[in-house]
């Protein structure tokens, strides 16, 4: 009686078992390893390959390889995870018809790893490892597949990358990028027209802008040339110069718009042409963007402070304009249950001073200059703040409001972070 019951225990566990991964594959999904084996049964899987070369391809490519695997042991396969290089990669695991999504294989089974490679990021040689993992035991619980191919190019920017530093909404700056067109990349195959012809299609009507000029663009039998470019952001102003040679072209940018906004500068322009692969060629654009009026750092980090050791930080705030004058600093303290009987001016010693011309810089430019030190004190009613025995201390957060007479800057605001503790 005893024995029957374990019967129909270890046949209702393994139905289970059997019921949950008919579910979770109907979603296409991988589910976390569950061992489906009894003692002495050991899954074994074995590729055809576990590497592959795609070659020559043209950046802007899509490329995939269907790596075959086989279930060569005497337990049940389970692919629990599979995971890729990069966002370059994107990975699924077929049965072996190539079409159904699956992760549990039997004693003998078959499927497939495939893998897609998009080559739009990289140029020259790649070597991108895929990592499967396994319920083969402790001692190789993971596969890695790999894909390499050499990346080539029909166009290329010189720079690649486009740093502007920092950039004054008042002060123009001018940049020059050449592009040297190489050649057309060799012709997809008649099996591969159909879908890069969509792709191509659905890369072009991205924007309004591309869409007016669609026609060229996708115009692969023309001579091989760059139709316009684009940027998008609307500070950044780009204009496509007459074509100097077959082989190159040049693209003046401009960055003088005064509606810049503050801060780190990430843009893209994208130069659509009529290349096979690569017909938006993106240069990326990074820099900041300061204004007239710029801060020395953007926050403040006083570290731990306790009785016997406050924490200054001091911040310069510098304009081209020589009247102007930082007119006072608010605290927006984070109040914490710890510090909530405590007022701002018992943990925060604020000055501002004016710096003469002399100590504020040795350029010869006519600015103004303001320092602004901020004194992190551990308060003198220490028995209010509620720091209990052990802890790593308070944290003390929020941030400094420095207002100005600037109209375009009447508030800076600075974050800030620092730690209370009684012991030193």
């Amino acid at each position: 009686m005893c024995f029957s019951k374990r019967v129909r225990f270890f046949l209702t566990r393994i139905f289970c078992v059997f019921i949950f991964y008919q579910v979770s594959f109907s979603a296409n999904a991988i589910e976390p390893m569950i061992d489906l084996n009894l003692q002495g049964q050991v899954p074994r899987v074995e590729f055809d390959s576990t590497r592959f070369d795609f070659g020559e391809i043209y950046r802007g490519q899509k490329v995939s390889h269907m790596y075959r695997f086989q279930n060569t042991g005497n337990g049940t396969l389970v692919f629990s995870s599979i995971h890729a290089a990069c966002g370059c990669i994107n990975t699924k695991i077929y049965s072996k018809d190539g079409s159904t999504i699956k992760n549990v294989f039997k004693s003998g089974e078959s499927g497939y790893v495939h893998v897609e490679f998009n080559s739009r990021d990289f140029s020259g040689n790649i070597v991108k490892p895929i990592t499967l993992e396994t319920n083969m035991g402790s001692s190789s619980p993971t596969v890695t597949l790999t894909v390499t191919a050499t990346v080539l190019q029909e166009l290329t920017a010189a720079p690649t990358l486009l740093y502007v530093g920092k950039i004054q909404s008042d002060i123009p700056k001018s940049f020059l990028l050449n592009m040297n067109l190489i050649s057309r990349g060799k012709p997809y195959t008649a099996k591969e027209e159909i879908n890069y012809i969509d792709t191509a299609k659905s890369d072009v009507e991205a924007t309004s802008f591309s869409s007016q000029i669609k026609e060229n663009i996708l115009a692969d039998n023309e001579p091989f040339k760059i139709i316009a470019v684009e940027s998008s952001v609307p500070f950044i102003r780009v204009k496509l110069l007459s074509q100097t040679s077959a082989h190159s072209a040049q693209i003046s940018v401009q960055i003088d718009d005064k509606s810049i906004p503050i801060g780190p500068i990430s843009a893209k322009i994208k130069v659509w042409n009529n290349s096979l692969y690569y017909k938006d060629y993106e240069i990326p654009v990074i820099g900041e963007s300061v204004g007239h009026v710029q801060v020395s750092a953007k926050y403040v980090e006083f570290g731990v402070v306790n009785e016997l050791r406050p924490s200054e930080r001091v911040i310069t705030f510098k304009s081209l304009d020589k009247n102007f004058t930082v007119t006072g600093v608010k605290v927006e303290l984070k109040k914490l249950p710890e510090l909530k009987s405590l007022k701002d001016s018992e943990l925060f010693e604020i000055k501002k001073d004016k710096l003469s011309p002399t100590n504020a810089a040795n350029d010869g430019s006519n600015h103004s200059s303001f320092v602004v030190s901020f004194k992190l004190l551990y308060p003198k009613k220490r028995d209010e703040i509620k720091e209990s025995d052990g802890s790593p201390g308070v944290n003390v957060s929020g941030f400094f409001v420095v207002k100005t007479n600037d109209p375009d800057y009447k508030e800076i605001t600075v974050p800030f972070f620092g730690v209370l503790r009684k012991e030193p």
